[in-house]
């Protein structure tokens, strides 16, 4: 099972600009790139980079596939030349390389989502860049009117409460996603954790702001 490590990026800490990776557009051809002796399908992006017009390629290994046809998702042949993104016409041939690497896929996809085309790599990088645009976020601002509070002793109070009640809730969910991280491809949990980076970025500029 793959091990799901939580992204490090606070919004308010490291929120640098999106970076760019340059990449060269693939033809057709090359849209699917087999390697038996690492085992790993080189796979094209769903979304086009900054730039609009090139997208990146990720590495897609075995291990990953064998996910992709285990449970929740149970991808079938049909599901992974999708999630391969190579033509129809190469579905024997696909069917023959993972037969030879010990990969059975099902005859029927059980489950299918937004998720269900995006690599796990990419996911990352989606998550990634979700947090370091974070950084655009006026949390300041947005923690401004609590200055103003009348009674700032029991403002203080709550929000650090609530960062507690937080801290527990993120403790207890994180050990119960590993259905929802391998259903979304890692991007359910990584969006989780920019999401209270931000809820957590916003509770310390109220307690700064009442302190």
């Amino acid at each position: 099972r793959r091990k799901r490590r939580r992204l490090e990026v606070p919004p308010s800490i490291r929120v640098d600009a999106v970076s760019e990776r340059p990449v060269s557009e693939p033809t057709v051809g090359e849209a699917i790139c087999v390697c038996t002796t690492e085992r790993t399908f080189l796979v094209e992006s769903l979304l086009k980079s900054c730039n609009f017009k090139e997208k990146r390629r990720y590495q897609v290994g075995l291990e990953e596939i064998k996910r992709r046809i285990g449970p929740p998702e149970f991808m079938s042949l049909n599901a992974l030349v999708s999630y391969l993104r190579t033509s129809k016409s190469n579905k024997e041939s696909l069917k023959k390389e993972l037969t030879n690497l010990g990969v059975v896929p099902p005859i029927s996809t059980r489950l299918t989502s937004l998720c269900s085309k995006l690599t796990e790599d990419e996911a990352q990088d989606l998550a990634m860049d979700l947090g370091k645009l974070a950084r655009h976020i006026d949390f300041k601002s947005a923690a401004e009117p609590q200055r103003s509070s009348e009674n700032k002793t029991t403002e203080l109070m709550r929000a650090k409460s609530f960062w507690e009640f937080l801290k527990k809730s993120q403790k207890a969910l994180t050990p119960c996603m590993d259905r929802y991280d391998t259903v979304t491809h890692g991007l359910g949990p990584k969006t989780f954790d920019v999401a209270l980076q931000i809820i957590e970025a916003y509770v310390m500029q109220v307690i700064k702001q009442l302190t």
